[in-house]
């Protein structure tokens, strides 16, 4: 009887100790956190930077009357001119305006295809000017009568 005795007085002194000491505990306080949002900012070019242009991506392939797009890479602020020819002749479309990079260095045109364009590959020329260097690129625009999409 004196093992059991010792046994209650135990775990009575346990639960006890466990209850004074919880009600005396001081809580922390809490401190709430915030992770901070990334904020991307773009850097000026140097100004002796090389000027660069590269396709990222373009329309492929296109039916005649459907508008087409590109999007080039380029210094940030850099000056851009867009010229389509099909079969010799220039297009004259309003989307293929100048237009000035983003401060990421992005530029994009929109433009349609005119109905009477022939069937063929026809060059897509972009000449970027920043700090007085240029540079130029040439993407293919493929114009087909038979576009096959899959599922």
């Amino acid at each position: 009887m004196s093992v059991l005795t010792l046994i209650v007085l135990f775990v009575g002194a346990g639960a006890t100790y466990t209850w004074i000491v919880g009600h005396n505990a001081q809580s922390a306080p809490v401190v709430a956190t915030t992770t901070p949002t990334p904020v991307i900012k773009h850097v000026a070019p140097a100004a002796n930077a090389r000027e660069s242009a590269s396709v990222q991506s373009i329309t492929n392939p296109i039916m005649p009357g459907d508008n087409a797009s590109i999007i080039v890479k380029t210094n940030p602020g850099s000056w851009c001119t867009i010229t389509v020819v099909y079969d010799k002749t220039p297009s004259k479309d309003s989307g293929l305006s100048g237009k000035t990079s983003d401060d990421f260095g992005s530029v994009s045109w929109t433009w349609t295809v005119e109905s009477t364009v022939p069937i063929g590959k026809w060059p897509v020329t972009v000449t970027c000017l920043h700090n007085k260097l240029s540079a130029v690129v040439v993407g293919d625009l493929v114009v087909s009568r038979d576009i096959q999409t899959s599922n």
